[in-house]
């Protein structure tokens, strides 16, 4: 049986803390994210436009993931944990060091994404090599959106270090300054503003504004930052840089965390060859199913790695497999009714959310698809986040590495002939499938380094009866309500199958889904 007083006793409580305020930051981030793209899509439809920007700003998160958000706090975490059982005055020595590495890499990255802006835009859309105004239009948008890199590389530096002070909730807020920006573009071209603008105008004004959205998101971090005693200070590359060694051997980090995003970047190559909506329906897709994946699973694995960390530093095996469970518990028991859930409702889910404007209900049919098959694979997404966070709080860099090279290898030769037989939803598949392959490698892998098994330590097959019961309940109502439009479909199926697997959970007395609802439930 799994450790029920880490879920449910004093050991669980400043995990669940954590966890509901990053969460709630998410959930904000998350709704405005999806106004957003909504938006988008109602002004441009899924067409030549969207896929454009979405395959340069695909390239630019590619970037923005491994250079910054991907390694940074799982990477200088640990580092940073390490420096604070020195004193504080050498954590914020290495905090310099670090701020300088980021800012100087950040900014050599972005104007070699401008400067090579073709060549760029050929890794993340080689199908459009043969439509050259295509492919100008996506190296264009990738120029504008480069500068980006620069504020949120450094405001994922500012995320790690306020993590580490056991602060998430306003490091989980601010990334919605992204989409705060881009809407309020949006909304002005309905007010009239930009009129004289054609499409290709509009959307390099969308990828400004985006753009810019970086340089806010920083300073929403700056004050607090400012509050835990770091300053941005550069530091004497020839004599003080004291976290490049660490930070440039922890590069292959940036490979491991960012996985999720070089996986769709694989897809989306592979797409530019289908026709038009093809990647606009992936991206859709992928932010959907990445809804619970950053609301629960990458929070639950960045409020556990500063205590991982430090139960790693002080040589506490017990504790880091304790801290472990939790974070494994909460997004197990999260990412199974999701993907569930959504393999019931995806189609009235796609239509309720995007069928606005110029998307139509065949855009909405591939997204759909998309959707399904990207979703079978949610509970390995978020077994591989926390997986590969706990192996970097235990220093371990090499295993992490070699499992998602081989992860993304085996997506990227799957892709060819699933997209053949499947289309747009075969790319998907791949994903899925080259991700529970790297579950099983990183279960193995987790045994190893700490003796952590979820056969013994979590709660498996009662969540899995919860979840078939909740997938019931949804698909029931979806097809008794299907007469009444998807947007009724999707306000009664979700709320519905939602509370019938948290009602099932409580049946069959799962206490660590207290992890999840703070206890009260």
């Amino acid at each position: 049986m799994p450790e029920k007083a880490n879920a449910a006793g004093s050991g669980g409580a400043p995990f669940t803390r954590g966890l509901a305020g990053m969460t709630a930051a998410n959930l904000v981030t998350k709704a405005l994210g999806y106004a957003r793209d909504a938006l988008l899509v109602a002004v441009f439809g899924a067409g030549a436009l969207a896929d454009a920007y979405y395959a340069a700003f695909r390239l630019v998160n590619v970037f923005r993931r491994t250079g910054g958000e991907g390694a940074l706090n799982a990477v200088f975490i640990p580092l940073l944990e390490k420096e604070k059982l020195k004193s504080p005055e050498a954590a914020r020595e290495f905090f310099s060091s670090a701020w300088t590495v980021i800012f100087c890499l950040s900014a050599l990255l972005a104007a070699a994404g401008i400067i090579f802006r073709q060549q760029f835009a050929l890794l993340a859309a080689w199908g459009f090599r043969g439509e050259p105004a295509q492919l100008e239009l996506t190296a264009l948008l990738a120029a504008v959106l480069m500068p980006h890199l620069l504020f949120v590389n450094l405001s994922a530096l500012f995320t790690a270090a306020l993590n580490s002070a056991r602060k998430f909730f306003l490091p989980a807020l601010a990334p919605a300054a992204f989409s705060v920006a881009v809407i309020g573009v949006l909304l002005s071209f309905h007010l009239g503003y930009f009129g004289e603008l054609d499409g290709r105008g509009r959307i390099l004004v969308v990828a400004a504004a985006a753009s810019a959205s970086g340089l806010l998101q920083a300073l929403v971090l700056l004050p607090a930052l400012l509050r835990e005693g770091y300053v941005l200070k550069f530091t004497n590359p020839l004599g003080k840089l004291s976290a490049a060694p660490a930070l440039l051997a922890a590069a292959p980090a940036a490979l491991t965390l960012a996985q999720d995003q070089v996986s769709l970047l694989i897809n989306t190559v592979y797409a530019s060859f289908l026709p038009a909506g093809a990647i606009t329906a992936i991206y859709n897709s992928a932010r959907l199913v990445q809804f619970p994946v950053s609301l629960f699973a990458a929070s639950a694995a960045a409020v556990s790695l500063p205590a991982m960390a430090t139960c790693s530093a002080a040589g506490d095996l017990p504790g880091f497999r304790a801290r472990l469970k939790e974070a494994m518990a909460s997004s197990w028991l999260i990412m199974l009714p999701a993907a569930a859930g959504i393999a019931a409702t995806a189609l009235p889910v796609c239509r309720a959310l995007f069928e606005h404007g110029r998307f139509s209900p065949e855009d909405s049919a591939m997204t759909a698809q998309a959707l399904l098959w990207l979703a079978a694979g949610l509970p390995a997404y978020g077994f591989n986040k926390v997986a590969a966070s706990a192996l970097y709080a235990q220093g371990r860099q090499r295993g992490p590495l070699i499992i998602i090279s081989a992860q993304l290898a085996l997506n990227a030769l799957l892709c060819l002939p699933l997209m053949r037989l499947m289309g747009t939803g075969g790319l998907m598949l791949a994903t899925s499938l080259s991700s529970w392959a790297a579950a099983i490698a990183f279960l193995f892998e987790l045994r190893r380094s700490s003796g952590f098994n979820p056969f013994s330590d979590l709660p498996l097959a009662r969540p899995a009866v919860s979840a078939a019961a909740a997938a019931l309940a949804a698909l029931g109502l979806t097809r008794a309500l299907a007469p009444a439009g998807p947007l009724a479909v999707t306000a009664a199926a979700v709320p519905a199958a939602i509370a019938v697997y948290f009602a099932g959970l409580r049946l069959l007395g799962v206490e660590e889904r207290k992890l999840v609802t703070g206890g009260r439930f």
